[in-house]
């Protein structure tokens, strides 16, 4: 597992797992340890994951909450949220009204690992390309705050880089189109 997300899922099972009710420590040690971390990409990394797993805690406790207008708890996590959401966006990263469901994520990834596994047997004799083009789609799974529109633009930017980059070809790019354009249909629309 990655380093980052590792040190975020810590960073979450110890704040937005047991001290919530304290958003103001959480928000502070978060930007805290933002400070620590030199990379943007990493940055973003490590709000993206405890702001999916506040989201998650936030959805959890909403099925049990008494009192849905005035409880503590859902205004610790909506703050939470807003406050690393800003960090997002000084870093350049504006959340959208498409983001991308569990499930969106699911099928994209699905769907991602699908085109490696059938150019996994063809990789043979091309090795650094299958890396190069492995490595890509494992960091497009990174981008999902982006939401789908911005997604699958990136998407398309990185594909094209790397049909110009001869990493792969016009072939493999248009079934990679093909493929994730079937599954953001509606998100480019």
């Amino acid at each position: 597992m990655d380093f980052i997300k590792k040190r975020a899922e810590n960073f979450a099972k110890q704040y937005i797992d047991n001290q919530v009710d304290e958003h103001e420590t959480v928000v502070d040690e978060a930007q805290m340890e933002l400070s620590k971390i030199r990379n943007p990409l990493d940055k973003i990394t490590f709000l993206r994951v405890i702001l999916e797993l506040n989201e998650r805690q936030y959805q959890n406790h909403l099925l049990v909450c008494r009192n849905k207008n005035n409880c503590p708890e859902n205004d610790s996590h909506e703050a939470i949220h807003y406050y690393l959401t800003g960090e997002l966006e000084d870093l350049g990263i504006h959340l959208n009204e498409d983001q991308f469901t569990k499930e969106e994520q699911l099928t994209a990834e699905s769907k991602l690992d699908q085109v490696l596994k059938e150019l996994e047997t063809v990789k043979f004799g091309h090795q650094v390309i299958y890396d190069d083009l492995m490595k890509e789609i494992q960091e497009l799974k990174d981008f999902y705050i982006l939401g789908k529109k911005k997604w699958y633009q990136l998407f398309l930017g990185k594909t094209t880089e790397m049909v110009l980059g001869g990493v792969i070809s016009e072939t493999v790019s248009k079934e990679l189109v093909s493929v994730m354009g079937n599954v953001f249909q509606k998100a480019i629309s």
